[in-house]
């Protein structure tokens, strides 16, 4: 019998799934991306920024008769994204917060990047176009992330069970538990893939930053930094894990 939690994450994940999502690539010049995207949003399309010069710097952006909403409270556009929302000139962390506003019912990034080749710790939009399976409507279509290995899939699984639903990482004690499970994996033999890991956070609903910051726990201890942790989870569950095929 599912648990309750395991219910919730199921239903939120077909709610994300009914989202729809797209993004146009870096190739194509901005306004034929916006362009693009307008058309793909329909009716219900707005514009969401991250601050008032990406209206500054593009005019034209207000001659479109779209509502145009920002996250900066200091911005004369402040507002919450609704509808199919164009995510204008965004990164991944900015449109993972749209991601997670109840009121949006679809996404579309202009311009996206994949990863950046030339800084390690740079993912671009792939993992949040992997997870979601974003559509490409222009500009070259970005390479997804390969999938997770079999114990980082599991040791996400069973953290989501631990995790407090829309929380992420919040608590600490969450934290400690996850930093606690991927210390575990990487000193037995398990790499730890940042991408995949965040991909897989995403793809079981975890909340608040809790993706990124699993991201950045495996960039961490891949570098070989000491972080601390309490213990959170018994030693036969994290082999449980480790084995995992």
């Amino acid at each position: 019998m599912p648990t309750l939690r395991r219910r919730l994450l199921a239903k939120m994940f077909y709610r994300d799934r009914m989202r729809r999502r797209a993004y146009v690539e870096g190739h194509l010049r901005f306004s034929d991306g916006v362009e693009k995207a307008l058309r793909w949003a329909g009716d219900a399309a707005s514009i969401h920024v991250g601050d008032t010069q990406t209206v500054t710097h593009n005019p034209w952006l207000g001659d479109l008769g779209v509502t145009i909403t920002c996250a900066s409270r200091r911005s004369r556009f402040y507002g919450l994204p609704r509808g199919v929302v164009v995510c204008a000139w965004l990164n991944l962390s900015e449109v993972l917060e749209v991601e997670r506003d109840g009121g949006v019912d679809g996404i579309a990034v202009v311009p996206a990047h994949g990863r950046l080749p030339r800084v390690p710790s740079g993912s671009g939009h792939a993992p949040w176009i992997t997870a979601f399976d974003a559509q490409c409507l222009g500009g070259n279509e970005i390479e997804r992330i390969p999938e997770a290995s079999a114990p980082l899939k599991a040791t996400v699984e069973g953290l989501s069970d631990m995790a407090v639903l829309n929380q992420g990482l919040i608590d600490r004690r969450e934290r400690s538990a996850a930093v606690q499970a991927l210390a575990y994996l990487r000193a037995h033999g398990v790499p730890l893939d940042p991408d995949g890991l965040m991909v897989e956070a995403l793809r079981n609903g975890w909340g608040s930053t809790g993706p990124e910051d699993l991201r950045q726990i495996a960039i961490d201890l891949n570098k070989g930094k000491k972080l601390q942790f309490t213990t959170r989870t018994r030693p036969e569950r994290l082999e449980e894990w480790a084995q995992a095929r």
